[in-house]
């Protein structure tokens, strides 16, 4: 587990601590205050292949659009660094880790990206982690990512490597086929119940799921649900069902890993969130996942609390704030956020 963490001249962060994690983490904090940038961050730093994370993360932002179709990776890539930058060749660039409990980086958990020049004079983004070092061609066209041999070197990493039990529930839609392939990763195993008892939460006469082909017209397989013996397509129960059968399909496929939520209350009505927490907090446990999630809803907030409450030692809330041209991370203890909610505090 992540016990603690630190990142540096990532997005719009030139610094920010978080000197204590748990099992189960939410962030709070205004818009465009870095929370989603913070899970980015994790991202990149749990990822076992850090150059297919930066493709996805710029990818899902559509930074790769940034450019006209010769843009460099170079001028894409900037956009990861600090005020969209990329570092000067001796400077320290991006980096990301854990850190001592007088808030100093390990060194050995440590995740950096910078520019650099390497043996043959090029210059490249040295993306290092331990021992670990890869190398993207700063020159190389952008739209060349998925063709690698062209202009990157690797070193002591297999290409082939994937985030594994490392899964990312961003804001927007889910994708069809992400939920098929991690449905098929479960089928025919408890986990697949765990899924089922979610979904009650919002539809207590489902029974069951299933995934069936499209007719000829279209490809792929689209999930539906039995509802009191009538087969219903998923995708006509509304936003809240939705989200819950990707968020709980994305927790039970990171056993043994990490889970990150961006708006956790997206699609969520507020009656059903404190029932959808008791979920990931158990699932947390059972399943060894950890979990790190942003809102800036009161309702989740509240409903985050009252499995908290439960657990103390288990969780985390942290409020990210920007004064002073300086972000820091807020910690709560649950006495804090009991206090702020019986006075009716704003503590968003």
């Amino acid at each position: 587990m992540c016990n603690s963490f630190i990142v540096k001249n990532f997005r719009a962060f030139e610094e920010i601590k978080i000197p204590r994690l748990a099992k189960v983490n939410l962030f709070l904090g205004k818009n465009s205050v870095g929370k989603t940038a913070l899970l980015e961050a994790l991202y990149l730093h749990f990822h076992p292949n850090k150059i297919r994370a930066i493709q996805d993360i710029l990818v899902k932002k559509d930074e790769h659009l940034s450019g006209d179709e010769r843009s460099s990776v170079g001028s894409i890539v900037r956009h990861l660094f600090h005020n969209h930058q990329l570092s000067d060749f001796d400077r320290e660039g991006i980096v990301f880790g854990e850190m001592t409990k007088q808030e100093k980086p390990v060194r050995n958990k440590l995740t950096k990206i910078k520019t650099a020049i390497d043996e043959d004079d090029d210059e490249v983004l040295e993306v290092a982690k331990s021992e670990n070092k890869n190398y993207i061609l700063l020159r190389g066209s952008f739209d060349d990512f998925d063709r690698r041999p062209r202009f990157m070197r690797e070193r002591k990493l297999r290409d082939t490597e994937t985030s594994g039990n490392l899964k990312f529930v961003y804001s927007s839609n889910s994708s069809s086929v992400d939920i098929v392939r991690m449905w098929d990763k479960i089928s025919l195993t408890d986990k697949q119940d765990e899924v089922v008892k979610a979904l009650q939460i919002i539809e207590p006469n489902l029974t069951g799921i299933k995934f069936v082909e499209q007719n000829h017209r279209f490809e792929g397989r689209v999930a539906k649900a039995s509802i009191d013996g009538e087969i219903v397509p998923f995708k006509s129960m509304g936003d809240g069902i939705n989200r819950i059968l990707y968020i709980v399909l994305n927790m039970v496929n990171a056993q043994d890993g990490y889970l990150l939520i961006d708006e956790f209350e997206n699609g969520l009505h507020y009656s059903v969130q404190e029932k959808v927490w008791k979920v990931i907090f158990s699932l947390a446990k059972n399943l060894n996942v950890q979990v790190f999630a942003t809102t800036h809803s009161s309702d989740c907030i509240k409903a985050f609390g009252s499995q908290w409450e439960r657990s103390e030692e288990k969780a985390t809330m942290h409020r990210i704030d920007y004064k002073n041209k300086q972000h820091t991370a807020m910690p709560y203890e649950f006495s804090d956020l009991d206090d702020a909610l019986s006075t009716n505090t704003e503590v968003r």
